[in-house]
């Protein structure tokens, strides 16, 4: 009975090795087969590492939409080209925190494409080295037709931006030059100098807060042109009427 169980013992094992030798070679062969078919196409189409993904995932989307709409030029407004918007150097005042550089750069990065061509002021860009502060934010100031206050729980507690955000006020307190933007805090929390303004809400889809944005700026140029002309046109209704 004993050297039945031996034998039985032996022809399992025997039968259990011939097995995990057909299936090693089976895998064997797949290997071979499919790694050479694999280290062949990686060759032809090496794999690049992807980039990074960007901090903040708005960032990505409006960045996109710079370079697509960017990469499709149209035609701007003929009111763009009057001498009354060239009289400024600026169309948008950009004031913001120090801590908020980096979306101020994308809002100025967005309105400045070609498709928008308009012409912003950032602080760190534009105010000419060794100048004193003040006086070249009033001058920059004083040469731009709007201005955007970029509303942020640092730019309330930076003491320039407030300084900035009171001369715009005095500069032009009732007209539609000014417009604030709120980033990273309700609107219920808005200076009380601000509240009697509409404002543009970045916190939801900053992408859409940004077109807002490029639509004021452009109405009020608009408007500001179309005086202009119908100013033209009367002085030269009263020169007919009364020549000389």
């Amino acid at each position: 009975m004993s050297c039945i169980c031996l034998l039985q013992f032996i022809s399992l094992k025997e039968w259990r090795r011939m097995e995990e030798k057909r299936v090693s070679g089976i895998m064997g062969w797949f290997r071979e087969r499919f790694g050479k078919q694999r280290n062949g196409q990686d060759q032809i189409n090496p794999c690049e590492n992807p980039p990074p993904p960007p901090s903040h995932p708005s960032d990505l989307s409006i960045s996109t939409s710079i370079s697509s709409s960017s990469s499709s030029h149209q035609h701007l407004p003929s009111f763009l080209s009057s001498s009354l918007r060239s009289a400024l150097t600026y169309d948008l005042y950009l004031c913001h925190s120090e801590k908020d550089m980096v979306q101020a750069q994308i809002l100025a990065s967005f309105l400045e494409q070609p498709d928008k061509s308009l012409r912003c002021f950032l602080q760190e860009r534009d105010c000419a080295l060794g100048g004193a502060v003040s006086s070249e934010l009033l001058r920059a100031l004083r040469d731009s037709h709007c201005w955007l206050l970029l509303i942020t729980p640092h730019f309330l507690k930076d003491d320039w931006c407030l300084y900035q955000m009171h001369q715009v006020l005095s500069e032009g307190p009732m007209s539609q030059r000014i417009i604030p933007a709120v980033l990273d805090m309700p609107r219920s929390e808005l200076p009380l100098e601000l509240r009697f303004l509409f404002s543009v809400d970045l916190n939801v889809n900053r992408e859409f807060g940004f077109k807002q944005v490029y639509r004021t700026v452009l109405h009020y140029l608009k408007d500001v042109c179309e005086k202009e002309k119908s100013s033209g046109v009367s002085q030269t209704d009263r020169r007919e009427e009364n020549p000389l």
